[in-house]
């Protein structure tokens, strides 16, 4: 289930944004392994948010997602949380509006797919398993080491293609119509 809540978006494009986020999943995870997850995405202004080390994330990072357990019927939970000010305010059409939310969207929703493809693990000691692999906490400490992390590298390295396929996607389903 994927629930989009924001104070700053318009009914459509509150709908573009789930329409993405589904599209995004359905190209990476099985259907019967999204079944069993819950997507909270959440579009914030700065004044919305009150811990003051989650402010400079969104300040830093534009977004960020938190994988948030399982509850008590299997369902693994995540929140993605994005800035609002990424949305482009002049913009006429739902996609020029949301590019910049979409693609950090995008982002978010390669770490969401790692973690429901069980790709990706984190210990309470902040240590990360990846791929097998296991990773320190410094790479949380260390600009580059975070960059240089195999998961960043492949959610960087797919966030504008997946906004770009999608955007096809829709041109396809427009001209069928």
């Amino acid at each position: 289930m994927i629930v989009v809540t924001s104070n700053y978006l318009r009914t459509k494009d509150l709908a573009m944004v789930r329409k993405y986020a589904r599209y995004v999943l359905n190209r990476m995870v099985r259907p019967s392994v999204q079944s069993k997850s819950r997507i909270a995405i959440k579009i914030l202004g700065e004044q919305e948010i009150k811990d003051a080390a989650d402010l400079l994330d969104l300040k830093k990072y534009k977004a960020w997602c938190t994988y948030d357990g399982v509850d008590e019927n299997g369902t693994k939970k995540f929140t993605v949380v994005l800035d609002q000010k990424h949305v482009n305010k002049k913009g006429k059409k739902p996609l020029t509006r949301l590019k910049n939310l979409l693609i950090d969207l995008g982002h978010e929703l390669v770490h969401v797919k790692q973690y429901l493809n069980n790709e990706m693990f984190d210990y309470k000691n902040g240590e990360v398993r990846h791929k097998g692999v296991v990773f320190d906490a410094s790479y949380m400490e260390d600009e580059e080491a975070y960059y240089e992390s195999p998961w960043e590298i492949e959610a960087y390295g797919r966030e504008y293609g997946l906004y770009k396929m999608f955007c096809h996607h829709l041109k396809q389903e427009r001209s069928k119509k």
